[in-house]
C-alpha cells in the first residue's frame, strides 16, 4: 500500500505540547507518528450535514472517559512502518475538487497548511483525501479554519470555553477541535452564543458565519457604532432580515456594509441557510486571506497629545508566495488619498492623519484595502476595513463683550467630532449645559448681575469627547453703571446768546445728546477727552428774560442709557416794562 502523504504534503506545521495541533483522533491518519490503522470515518452523502461525534473507549455511562478509538487493527508489520513516517504531515491535495467552482481558492488556503479533508481508502487499499466541497460545514470546522487564518495558537488548556465542546470533542473528519474552539472563544472571535453552548455539530449559518468574520477582522466597534437609522437602511432592504439571529444584527449588517457578505439578486438575504464547505472556505479566504486594519480604529491628529497617529496592521496568509503588496486608503467615494506599498508585507507602521502631500486630511470614515500579488501573478483583496478619523475642536463666542449689569451674554459653541456634552461656567456659578440647537451648535444665554462690580470677568466653555476634552475660555467685559451729569456756561445766558453745554459720563460711553428748545432734534455733543463731552449752542433769541430753560441731556452705551436735565436762567430786562434812560 502506497504512503498516504505521498502527494505532496503541505503541512500547518502547527504543534501542541509536542504534538500536531488540529491533529484527527485517529492513530491511523496517514503520515502521523502514532499506529497506522486503517481509519474507520463516516461520510456524509454531499450536501447534507457534517455531524461531530465523540469517539469513547467503550465503557459503561458514567465512566470516565478515554481516549477516542475509532479505528480496527490491522497487521502488527504496519505499526513497525508507521515509526518511521514523519510526524508533521497534513492533507495531501483533495482528489473530489478538480473541475470544482471552489478549487483555486481551497488550493490557495490548502498550500498555506489551514486545511482539513477526510481520510479515505478505497478498495484497492489506497488512500485519498476529499474535501467534500458541497457537504455543509459544521460550526465545529469552520471556527477551526477561521482560528488557523487568523494565526491564532491552539489552546487545550483550562476548563472548556463551551460547554458542549470537551476536551475530547471530535468534528467530522477526525478534527480534533477543541483547542482551536477554545483559542476562538477566548479571543472573543465566537461571540453571542446563548447559554454556553457553541453547538459544533450544527451547520453554520449564513448570518452566524458572518458575524464570526465582523469579530475576527476586529469590527465589532463598527457594528456598534451603526445607527439605528443605518442599522435598518442595511437590513430593511432584505425581505428576509427578520430571520437573522436577534443578537448577530448589527454583526450582519456591518458584514454587509463593508461587503463581507453579499444579499441575492432576488431581494433576499437567506441568512439561516447553511454554509457547504466550498461556500465556508471561499468566505474565509475572501475576507481573510490578506488583512489590514488600524489600531486604534478611531483617532484624532488634533494636536492634543492623545491618539495623535493610528497604527496600520497588516497580515497575509500567503507568506511564502507573496510578491509585491499594497494598501490604499480611499474616502468614502472611493478616491485613493493615500497608497503604501512594498515587496514584502510589514507587521505595522504608522500613519498620522494626512495625505501623501502632507496635507491634513477632513475628519471622517475612511476604508483600508490590501491588495497582494503572488507569484503566479495572481491578485488578492483584503476585505475592506474602516478607519476613522475625527478631530475633538470646539470654538466658541460671546456677545456682546462689553456688556452692561442686568444685561444679557449670549454664548454660541461649534464643535466638530463626536461631542458628549457642551457646559457653560460664568464667573462665581457652577457649569450649566448647553442647548443643543443643531448639529455641532450649541447656546446658552448669562445675564449679569445688577450688582456685579465693574470689571473684566471669564466664561468657560467645556465640551466633553470622552475621553478627552476641550476648554475655552472667553472674556467679557461688565461697564460701570452708566450715569451722566452736565452744566452750562454761563448761567444765567441772555435771549441769542451762546451757551457752552458741557457733560461728563464714564469712560464707556458711546454718545451724549442735548434736547433743548426751539430744536427738531436731540444734537450730539463733541468727545472732549475721556468721559467729557462738549456742545456750543445760542439760546433762541425769543425767550423772555426771567424765563428758565429746562435742558435734557442723555449718554448712551450699548442698549443702556443715562439722563439728567440742566436749569438755564435767562437774564435781561423782561420784555413789556420801561425803560428809562437819563439824559443831559
Amino acid at each position: 500500500m502506497p504512503r498516504p502523504d505521498e502527494a505532496g504534503n503541505r503541512g500547518s506545521g502547527r504543534r501542541l505540547g509536542g504534538e500536531r495541533a488540529g491533529r484527527r483522533v485517529t492513530a491511523g491518519r496517514p503520515g502521523s507518528a502514532a499506529v497506522a490503522v486503517a481509519t474507520r470515518i463516516d461520510f456524509p452523502e454531499e450536501g447534507g450535514a457534517l455531524a461531530g461525534r465523540r469517539c469513547t473507549g467503550g465503557g459503561s455511562p458514567g465512566s470516565p472517559r478515554r481516549r477516542p478509538r475509532c479505528y480496527r487493527l490491522l497487521v502488527p508489520f504496519l505499526f513497525l512502518l508507521s515509526l518511521a513516517l514523519p510526524a508533521e504531515a497534513a492533507d495531501p491535495w483533495y482528489a473530489d475538487l478538480k473541475g470544482h467552482w471552489a478549487e483555486d481558492e481551497v488550493r490557495v488556503l490548502w498550500e498555506e497548511g489551514v486545511t482539513d479533508g477526510y481520510p479515505r481508502e478505497d478498495a484497492l487499499g489506497r488512500w485519498q483525501w476529499l474535501f467534500l466541497p458541497n457537504a455543509f460545514m459544521e460550526r465545529a470546522q469552520f471556527a477551526v479554519l477561521l482560528a488557523k487564518v487568523m494565526g491564532l495558537a491552539p489552546d487545550p488548556q483550562g476548563p472548556p470555553v463551551y460547554r458542549d465542546v470537551p476536551p475530547e470533542y471530535v468534528a467530522g473528519g477526525g478534527l480534533e477541535a477543541f483547542p482551536w474552539i477554545q483559542a476562538g472563544g477566548r479571543a472573543g472571535i465566537f461571540s453571542n452564543e446563548p447559554g454556553g453552548r457553541f453547538r459544533p455539530g450544527e451547520g453554520i449559518r449564513r448570518d452566524e458565519a458572518a458575524a464570526m468574520l465582523v469579530h475576527a477582522l476586529d469590527l465589532g466597534w463598527y457594528a456598534d457604532s451603526l445607527t439605528e437609522d443605518r442599522l435598518q437602511g442595511l437590513l430593511g432592504r432584505y425581505a428576509d432580515a427578520q430571520r437573522i439571529r436577534p443578537e448577530l444584527r448589527r454583526a450582519v449588517a456591518a458584514a454587509l456594509d463593508l461587503a463581507i457578505m453579499v444579499g441575492y439578486g432576488d431581494g433576499y438575504l437567506r441568512p439561516d441557510r447553511p454554509l457547504t464547505r466550498a461556500e465556508g472556505a471561499t468566505l474565509i479566504y475572501k475576507s481573510a486571506l490578506m488583512r489590514v486594519g488600524a489600531e486604534p480604529p478611531v483617532f484624532s491628529p488634533d494636536g492634543d497629545g492623545q491618539d495623535e497617529q493610528t497604527t496600520l496592521e497588516a497580515q497575509a496568509l500567503l507568506n511564502r508566495n507573496q510578491v509585491s503588496w499594497q494598501v490604499e486608503l480611499l474616502d468614502i467615494h472611493g478616491t485613493v488619498r493615500y497608497r503604501w506599498a512594498g515587496t514584502r508585507l510589514p507587521a505595522r507602521w504608522s500613519w498620522d492623519g494626512h495625505d501623501e502631500q502632507g496635507r491634513p486630511l477632513p475628519a471622517g470614515l475612511y476604508l483600508l484595502r490590501g491588495v497582494l500579488t503572488a507569484r503566479q501573478g495572481a491578485r488578492f483583496l483584503s476585505a475592506v476595513e474602516p478607519v476613522q478619523l475625527v478631530y475633538h475642536r470646539l470654538a466658541a463666542t460671546a456677545s456682546p463683550v462689553v456688556v452692561e449689569p442686568g444685561e444679557p451674554v449670549h454664548v454660541t459653541a461649534l464643535t466638530e467630532g463626536p461631542v458628549q456634552q457642551v457646559a457653560l461656567e460664568p464667573p462665581g456659578t457652577g457649569a450649566r449645559p448647553m442647548i443643543p440647537v443643531a448639529p455641532g451648535r450649541w447656546e446658552a444665554a448669562w445675564t449679569v448681575p445688577a450688582a456685579l462690580p465693574p470689571g473684566t470677568y471669564p466664561l468657560v466653555v467645556r465640551a466633553a469627547f470622552p475621553p478627552v476634552h476641550r476648554e475655552q475660555t472667553l472674556y467679557v467685559q461688565v461697564l460701570p453703571t452708566l450715569w451722566i451729569q452736565g452744566w452750562a456756561e454761563p448761567n444765567p445766558a441772555a435771549p441769542g446768546s451762546p451757551v457752552t453745554v458741557r457733560a461728563e459720563t464714564p469712560a464707556g460711553a458711546t454718545r451724549v445728546l442735548l434736547d433743548a428748545p426751539g430744536e427738531v432734534r436731540p444734537m450730539d455733543l463733541a468727545p472732549d477727552g475721556p468721559g467729557r463731552w462738549i456742545l456750543r449752542w445760542t439760546v433762541p433769541a425769543g425767550v423772555p428774560p426771567g424765563s428758565i430753560l429746562g435742558l435734557g441731556l442723555e449718554a448712551r452705551r450699548g442698549s443702556a442709557t443715562a439722563r439728567t436735565s440742566l436749569r438755564l436762567e435767562i437774564g435781561g430786562i423782561p420784555r413789556g416794562e420801561p425803560v428809562f434812560h437819563l439824559s443831559h
